[in-house]
């Protein structure tokens, strides 16, 4: 018996100059990585499309995905041509990941978009890269590309925290990023909302991909890593409402004081050895108990992180997006350690498809 294949993606913090960070592209394309993440921020990160395009000519095989975007920075046109061009330079390794809007919109002081905007914004986009006319905030226009071949196939992943935008997506996208727990119910849950939604919109919820969001917290042991990391991110569960997101009731306010400095670019994406302080954080506050029994739990050694993914590939969750910023709650922020990380990644797949 062995168990059902697991595929990883990186999702990379582009805070380093381009020419360091294309030799970590190119060993994740080596060892196999099924995708790789390009966040965009543009305060803190360099350019989403432009390094985009880096990458695309960096690698060969694997998928590149903006990991993600959101509607309210870049209109749909300047999107739509950014992907018809990325598509021509990485034929069929294009992905879009958009959601309504994180650190690129509350650094400068703007306010995430609605579902409602982001289900619009994904129809013009999409109308463009058809061909078609599209409709964005009282404005029709189509796209005059030449030479350009309809459709562009990209495909469009929704980054999802709460219910109402994982129905949306279901309703609208290619696939979903998910950060909303991991326990089995909690999985259960949303693996059920995602077919329920899908098949009242007519779609067949089969070919959708699903991408849990969560790192890989490798160490000599699992108490090593667990020292270090909880396992996933909290943040979104304090963006919007709370409702929905499967929190108890008592731990609603200790939750939103765990998350008090979540629009703070520093603490989140640069505080040295964040994940620890979190780690203390959430026993202070009287949360760690239930943010581990919600976390994927991938700690610890190789053999540790490969036999824990063999019980959450069997519940159905086999797509992993590993968030690795340069600095701040995951490691590992040298070169060499990065480069290690890329291959223990692939090594752990390769094992978890062994005998179970």
């Amino acid at each position: 018996m062995t168990a059902p294949a697991v595929r990883f993606g990186i999702n990379f913090t582009q805070q380093v100059p381009v020419e360091r960070i294309r030799p970590w592209w190119q060993a994740a394309d080596r060892v196999g990585i099924a995708m790789l993440g390009l966040p965009d921020s543009p305060l803190l990160l360099r350019e989403l499309y432009v390094t985009t395009a880096a990458a695309a000519l960096a690698t060969t095989r694997i998928r590149l995905l903006t990991c993600v975007s959101n509607p309210v920075t870049r209109h749909p046109s300047v999107t739509a041509a950014a992907l018809l061009t990325l598509a021509e330079l990485a034929p069929g390794r294009i992905a879009f990941g958009i959601g309504t809007g994180d650190s690129a919109l509350w650094s400068i002081g703007e306010k995430p978009a609605r579902i409602v905007e982001l289900r619009a914004y994904i129809r013009a986009l999409k109308a463009l890269l058809r061909g078609e006319h599209a409709a964005w905030r009282g404005h029709r226009f189509k796209p005059q590309w030449s030479n350009a071949v309809f459709p562009v196939d990209i495909p469009l992943l929704i980054a999802c925290a709460g219910p109402k935008m994982l129905a949306m997506a279901a309703e609208e996208a290619d696939g979903f990023l998910i950060n909303m727990g991991y326990a089995p119910a909690q999985t259960a849950w949303i693996q059920e909302t995602i077919e329920t939604a899908a098949r009242a919109a007519g779609r067949d919820p089969a070919p959708l991909e699903v991408w849990w969001n969560a790192p890989v917290a490798f160490a000599e042991s699992r108490a090593a890593a667990m020292a270090g990391s909880l396992g996933w991110g909290l943040n979104w569960l304090t963006e919007g409402t709370m409702e929905g997101k499967g929190i108890p009731e008592q731990l609603k306010e200790p939750i939103r004081r765990f998350n008090a400095d979540n629009h703070d670019l520093y603490a989140v994406y640069r505080m040295p050895d964040r994940g620890r302080v979190l780690v203390e954080r959430a026993k202070t506050l009287g949360i760690y108990d239930w943010a581990i029994e919600q976390s994927p739990q991938l700690f610890g050694t190789p053999d540790d992180v490969a036999a824990r993914l063999r019980t959450l590939a069997a519940r159905g969750l086999t797509r992993w997006m590993c968030f690795q910023p340069m600095h701040g709650a995951y490691g590992p922020h040298t070169d060499a350690a990065r480069l290690g990380y890329i291959e223990k990644l692939a090594a752990v797949a390769a094992r978890v498809a062994g005998p179970a």
